[in-house]
């Protein structure tokens, strides 16, 4: 890698940061216009600690800011070393993009990995070419991890980033984590429609046990057509309960090459592995951000899939089919997980 290094500003201005970019061999020191938004990004979210880009694993450019927020392992890494991690999530994220395939929902397209020290972000500008990013955490972190600021900041400013550059290159935008689509109305608004379900009998749940059935129906309650469609409580190798509303009438619009049976037994079957789905990530990020998980989300096309821990070896799995939703679902997943935490 050959290296550049610009000058920049902490978008507060009360401290100096310098952006080092580091520009892949293959481009033979060509800057590409890409790089330009990139740094712009990283001036403007200042919570943002590293950024690259890779197509077919191979690094185009990577960014560093320096100082790097303390909190995250980034600051004690050499620029190569935070690459190879680059690399080993890009590599773990093309392989949880076929893992998801039989879903019938589409490419992987954004990663979030959010733990106690920060956020890492992957998301899929085109075919084998990825954003990684890594952000620091908040200084005094919120009950709901969607919520913090910090994560939040880089999440929206990455999806825009991320539509940039597929725009620069004439492609239609993507909707990264419901973004493009938000309108800030309060995920958990009691919806009239709900009612109208709930009396005809509400989600769908199961239980593995009788002991189970409080998480079942703890899991219901928080279901919502219009974003939370599916929930379960899973520890390594089995799912204790579930709650669903996947035979809504009002879905049947994302069942149009699949059954909501189909997609509940492919759910069932991650929730069983849900535990080592998050330890190939896990084992990949840790370096730049540690190994406590407060959240998960695997985005795509039609949809995404959550996971937050709710105890030892204890997750909790949710799901929207609403690509607009996928923001407002995640939010009510954080609630779900307050409640099963207790």
């Amino acid at each position: 890698m050959s290296t550049d290094t610009p000058a920049g500003a902490a978008a507060d201005g009360t401290e100096e940061r310098r952006i080092d970019v580091a520009l892949g061999g293959h481009l033979d020191g060509r800057w590409p216009a890409a790089l330009d938004r990139c740094v712009e990004l990283m001036r403007e979210v200042p919570g943002i600690a590293h950024l690259g880009r890779y197509t077919n694993g191979v690094c185009d450019f990577a960014l560093d800011t320096d100082p790097a927020p303390a909190a995250t392992g980034v600051a004690g890494l050499a620029p190569e070393e935070r690459q190879l991690v680059d690399r080993d999530v890009v590599h773990v994220t093309t392989d949880l993009d076929a893992q998801l395939r039989p879903a019938r929902s589409g490419d992987l397209i954004r990663v979030v990995l959010h733990t106690a020290l920060g956020t890492l972000f992957t998301l899929q500008v085109r075919r084998e070419q990825h954003l990684v990013c890594v952000s620091g955490p908040d200084e005094l972190p919120g009950p709901l991890p969607p919520r913090e600021a910090a994560a939040r900041a880089a999440d929206v400013g990455l999806s825009q980033l991320a539509n940039q550059l597929r725009e620069a290159v004439s492609q239609q935008p993507t909707d990264y984590g419901g973004w493009l689509s938000v309108d800030e109305v309060a995920p958990d608004r009691p919806d009239p429609a709900d009612a109208v379900v709930q009396a005809a009998g509400g989600p769908r749940t199961w239980a593995e046990a009788e002991s189970y059935a409080g998480l079942a129906a703890t899991c219901a309650g928080r279901l919502g057509a219009d974003d939370l469609h599916y929930a379960a409580v899973c520890r390594a190798g089995r799912v204790e309960a579930t709650a669903d509303l996947l035979d809504d009438p009002r879905l049947a619009r994302f069942f149009d090459d699949i059954t909501p049976a189909r997609r509940r037994d492919f759910y069932a079957m991650v929730g069983q592995r849900i535990d080592v789905l998050l330890r190939s990530l896990v084992r990949a990020a840790h370096p730049v951000i540690g190994s406590r998980v407060r959240r998960l989300v695997l985005d795509v096309e039609e949809g995404a899939l959550y996971c937050y821990p709710v105890g030892l070896d204890r997750y909790l799995l949710g799901v929207t089919l609403d690509q607009h939703r996928v923001w407002a679902a995640d939010e009510k997943a954080a609630q779900l997980s307050r409640d099963l935490v207790g």
